[in-house]
């Protein structure tokens, strides 16, 4: 970013902070927290045009923030940093160093909706940084369970601010310090005023680069003959090619709570796929068939998720490439076995299925029992979402397209 350009963006930033000032609220969106050395001493936290700077930088880059979020912890004698935001398409956010983790876990145990700050500070309607001595009595703090967790985190201070922007996003930024550190000096909250403006303009500006990303991707996915969408965090179409909009509603359907599959079965597997790219579990890519129909080829979905600060934070959580079952050759057992994450004895079951063999004939090969041979295709029919052995092998070797039955192809 050029000085030209980021002087142009703090110009912007006034003008923002005046037209969202009707609707602001602010608050402190807490993460649990632990451990760091006591700063003694006064010190006021001072905006600088270095620090304004490398908040833009993290508006183009956004894998920036973390370092951000860090600077201004450190300024303030904080443990770490919090960037949190909400839209009618996803709900993410993003931490310092120390933070991430020990939010992920906060998040994780389910304690969010016992958390205070937000409902008290949006009463409030306080058009500025504000801390938690500000919102509560020490009675009040004392009493809360939630606070009572805090502390023993080692948390248990936390300043920051909540921002409803003309665009209907919600930003909150906030840092939580330790509790013996003591709450952040009411001199200190008023100086992080001018920051927020900047904070907000950035995070927009994150936000809506990430969706430029999202499309871009689904579109290069388009240019080589792949129907694809990106999804949003909550599992809704953020972006997807006109391949992927050729389908829907006869194959894909772009529901209120999740986008979904008009094949039951294979919505099913859909559903417990997106579970676990909501999990983060280990980054695997889940394939899943979908059966032919008088007007739709056989396809497989491939939820692929997306990884890394910058995209679970802005863009998108995965994203969903559609294949079309089109050839009658049988695939290799390793391909089988890596599209519908099946064990190596599975993929060779489904593969000898596919190709002719009985259970019997697979059973005596193997040197095996035939209830072994059933315990290992009854898992196929699970994780591939079939029912019979007829239906697994259509999915495999595209024996149910024959006909003239329109579809898609790539």
């Amino acid at each position: 970013m050029t000085g030209e350009q980021q002087r142009g963006c703090r110009l912007q930033s006034a003008r923002i902070r005046n037209n969202a000032s009707s609707s602001n609220s602010c608050a402190c969106y807490m993460p649990v927290v632990i451990s760091r050395s006591r700063n003694e001493g006064h010190y006021v936290f001072e905006v600088t045009d270095d620090l304004i700077d490398r908040i833009y930088e993290a508006a183009a880059v956004p894998e920036l923030w973390d370092g951000v979020l860090d600077r201004i912890a450190r300024q303030l004698s904080s443990i770490g940093g919090l960037l949190f935001t909400a839209n009618s398409q996803h709900t993410a956010w993003a931490g310092s160093s120390i933070m991430r983790p020990l939010y992920a876990e906060f998040v994780e145990r389910g304690l969010e909706p016992y958390n205070p700050r937000p409902e008290r500070a949006f009463a409030s309607a306080h058009d500025g940084f504000v801390s938690d001595h500000q919102l509560f009595t020490p009675e009040e703090m004392d009493r809360d369970p939630f606070y009572q967790y805090l502390r023993s985190k080692g948390g248990g201070w936390c300043v920051g601010t909540v921002i409803r922007a003309p665009s209907e996003d919600l930003l909150v930024f906030s840092w939580e310090r330790r509790f013996e550190d003591g709450p952040v000096s009411n001199e200190t909250v008023a100086a992080l005023d001018p920051l927020r403006a900047h904070l907000a303009r950035a995070a927009l500006i994150s936000g809506r680069l990430g969706l430029e990303r999202a499309r871009a991707a689904a579109e290069v996915l388009g240019l080589i003959g792949l129907p694809a969408a990106v999804l949003s965090r909550s599992h809704r179409l953020l972006a997807a090619n006109k391949l992927l909009d050729d389908l829907v509603p006869r194959v894909v359907q772009d529901r209120r709570p999740r986008i979904g599959l008009v094949d039951k079965r294979a919505d099913s597997l859909l559903a417990l796929a997106l579970q676990q790219v909501d999990g983060q579990s280990a980054g695997q890519v889940r394939s899943i068939p979908i059966a032919a129909t008088e007007e739709s080829l056989a396809s497989i979905v491939h939820v692929v998720p997306v990884r890394g600060v910058a995209n679970d934070m802005f863009a998108a959580s995965c994203i969903l490439i559609l294949t079309t079952v089109s050839q009658q050759k049988l695939a290799p057992v390793q391909i089988i076995q890596g599209l519908f994450d099946l064990t190596p004895a599975e993929a060779n079951v489904a593969r000898w299925i596919a190709g002719g063999k009985t259970v019997d004939d697979i059973a005596t090969g193997a040197g095996v029992t035939v209830g072994a041979v059933w315990q290992q295709l009854k898992s196929v029919f699970s994780k591939t979402g079939v029912s019979r052995q007829a239906e697994l092998v259509s999915i495999l070797v595209g024996t149910a397209l024959g006909g003239n039955r329109s579809g898609f192809s790539t």
